[in-house]
């Protein structure tokens, strides 16, 4: 298996080849750890957000359509799953705070308006969308936009590396920014959408 390209291994993963599966994970399981603990800051959360991206990943074999790089499919993935527990996290003590504070205003004899809720975006959708508006752009666009979000580098450290101003690498993630923004309201309006482009790319 080892041999074999990630194409290969996605059709066979598609058709439930664990095996296949497993020779996915050794190839990128390292790489997406790098980049979770980056966003995350501890062992624990990246490990478990690596489990929950697999695991998901493995249940959603057979509807898989990754038409793009699978690197960048699930790398955009990551994103998604981080961004997801941070905003889950931020729901949680946003709800914690609004039910102390319906609980005052029921001991004060008010009534509180009902809680605002959010619409999901379908999870294929926005990860394809993503994956596939990275692939689209020109190459020095990729390769600067992966340096900051997949590397970490610093805006400076991207300057030395590619040998550009730190105003060009900043003008090529500025144009990244909006051409992942543009392709989110084209296709997969919603504010959740809009959240997580703008998310990614601070």
């Amino acid at each position: 298996m080892k041999e074999q390209s990630d194409k290969f291994l996605i059709d066979q993963i598609t058709a439930s080849n664990y095996e296949a599966f497993s020779e996915l994970y050794n190839r990128y399981w390292k790489q997406l750890y790098k980049i979770a603990l980056t966003k995350l800051g501890t062992e624990e959360d990246a490990l478990d957000i690596i489990q929950e991206l697999f695991i998901d990943f493995w249940q959603r074999r057979a509807v898989l359509k990754i038409e793009k790089s699978v690197e960048t499919y699930l790398i955009s993935s990551l994103f998604y799953k981080v961004f997801m527990h941070f905003r889950k996290k931020g729901l949680e003590e946003k709800q914690l705070k609004n039910y102390t504070y319906y609980l005052d205003q029921l001991e004060a004899g008010i009534v509180p308006a009902g809680f605002d809720d959010h619409d999901e975006v379908a999870y294929a959708e926005l990860i394809e969308l993503v994956a596939g508006t990275i692939e689209q752009m020109p190459e020095k666009m990729r390769e600067v936009f992966n340096l900051k979000h997949t590397q970490s580098l610093t805006i400076t450290e991207i300057s030395e590396m590619l040998g550009i101003s730190t105003q060009t690498v900043k003008n090529q993630l500025s144009n990244a920014m909006l051409k992942l923004r543009k392709a989110a309201n084209q296709q997969v309006p919603g504010a959740s959408a809009s959240l997580f482009i703008w998310w990614l790319c601070a």
